[in-house]
């Protein structure tokens, strides 16, 4: 029963993605200026995210191959990259809604569309 669940859980959410995805390309290929918006959010939250699982990585190897015997390296190589992955899918969440919030608040589009006229 556990694999059905997982399956169920796997397919929804690879729907989710895919219908979240298209919004998201629609959205960000319409203008120039929401296309570098998009690609410097999607890159900078790539690099976070390979940086906090590649620093767990690290620190786990490091901490089985050297005995290291402290605290704060044992808790990080004890990390059950399961949770790690829903930590992954919030940081998305958070990093979106903030995004989406800055995009609105500081009003990105309308500056910097209003800058590449001028200089056009």
């Amino acid at each position: 029963m556990p694999a059905c669940a997982f399956i169920a859980g796997m397919s929804l959410f690879d729907t989710l993605d895919g219908t979240f995805m298209n919004f998201a390309y629609q959205w960000a290929f319409s203008n120039p200026v929401r296309k570098v918006f998009y690609n410097l959010a999607i890159t900078g939250l790539s690099i976070a995210v390979a940086f906090f699982v590649g620093t767990i990585e690290l620190v786990g190897v490091l901490h089985d191959k050297l005995d290291l015997n402290d605290d704060v390296t044992g808790w990080i190589a004890g990390l059950n990259l399961d949770n790690v992955g829903y930590i992954t899918v919030g940081l998305f969440v958070l990093v979106w809604a903030a995004a989406i919030a800055y995009w609105r608040l500081a009003k990105v589009e309308e500056r910097w569309s209003a800058r590449a006229a001028d200089t056009g």
